[in-house]
């Protein structure tokens, strides 16, 4: 007999999964989860890179709703795009990580690309170009020629 140790070293996700496991709203304002707050777009240093101990302290700091379906609520600014406190920094090493998330390069160019080149050659599926999306840019006052 022996006993057998595992430890989850990193995860490798495309962009909207990576919302879903770090805890960090990739949408929006402070979409960018390694910028986080700094978020201006001209010439600048790289961003403050964050320490696992720094992102647990906030964490810790912040009120989140439990788990599972609740009524949606606006976050409070205190909470810049943190969703949820990600279950992974329930492990005593995970902020010790440097890397802690890895983006699956392979499946964010498959997902950039179906976005840009399956309307441009009008794919079955792969267009935004719906009856209900134009509706919805009527509805809304915009192109109303469509």
């Amino acid at each position: 007999m022996f006993t057998l140790r595992a430890a989850v070293m990193w995860t490798v996700n495309d962009f909207s999964a990576y919302a879903m496991v770090s805890g960090w709203s990739t949408k929006g304002y402070m979409a960018c989860p390694v910028c986080k707050e700094d978020v201006t777009s001209e010439r600048r240093l790289k961003p403050r890179e964050w320490s696992g101990d720094e992102i647990l302290e906030q964490l810790n700091r912040l009120d989140f709703s439990p788990f599972g379906k609740i009524v949606s609520q606006t976050r409070p600014s205190t909470h810049m795009n943190w969703t949820q406190k990600p279950m992974l920094f329930e492990l005593p090493y995970w902020s010790k990580l440097k890397l802690r998330h890895n983006l699956d390069v392979m499946h964010v160019e498959k997902n950039v690309f179906d976005t840009l080149v399956g309307p441009i050659l009008d794919i079955q599926g792969k267009t935004k170009d719906t009856i209900k999306a134009r509706l919805d840019l009527e509805r809304m006052g915009i192109r109303r020629g469509l």
